[in-house]
């Protein structure tokens, strides 16, 4: 029969995550992008000159911004998909680039959740071999997601059980095997 001989769960670090849903970072400057030298969107940068309908100065008096440089100047959030120009979309668009920027400064990252089940099976002259076998995984996840991480981890673990009684594993035990373990870093 094939055996279990060790279950983890890990938390990988996700490489490559979509940020799209807190917004982009930009070089092109206008309504609705926060200056990130100033933490303040374009159009609320204390200036003594008025703006035309479009955002831009009238006049020579437009205040100094960033020149190009190896970082980007701005940040164009997403801001839940609010209209620019409204109140929700400045309060939601600042708590997407204060997200982002604590991503940048690695206050936080993305990870992705994985079972994996040691297994072992008969081969000739009464020998055993070892195999891993894992859950999908999910990622994508924030790091500091809490409660959250704990309940990915328990799909993950039933995702595994599945996938390991495709390959004929004994997991009459399973509940034995699972409590207790934690999530690997």
């Amino acid at each position: 029969m094939n055996t279990i001989e060790k279950i983890k769960v890990m938390v990988i670090p996700d490489e490559s995550p979509d940020t799209s849903w807190l917004g982009e970072y930009t070089d092109d400057l206008g309504l609705g992008v926060i200056i990130r030298e100033y933490g303040e969107f374009y159009e609320k940068i204390p200036t003594e000159m008025e703006r035309d309908y479009d955002g831009t100065f009238i006049g020579k008096a437009e205040p100094e911004l960033p020149s190009r440089g190896r970082n980007y100047r701005g940040f164009i959030p997403y801001a839940g998909g609010e209209k620019v120009g409204t109140k929700d979309f400045y309060k939601y668009g600042m708590q997407d680039y204060k997200r982002m920027e604590g991503l940048n400064n690695g206050d936080w990252y993305f990870v992705g959740i994985q079972a994996e089940a040691l297994i072992s099976y008969p081969i000739n002259g009464g020998s055993r071999r070892l195999e891993h076998l894992t859950s999908g995984g999910v990622w994508g996840i924030e790091s500091d997601a809490g409660d959250y991480l704990e309940e990915v981890m328990k799909e993950e673990f039933a995702d595994l059980k599945g996938h390991l009684e495709q390959f004929n594993v004994d997991v009459s035990n399973w509940d034995e095997l699972v409590e207790g373990i934690e999530l690997e870093y």
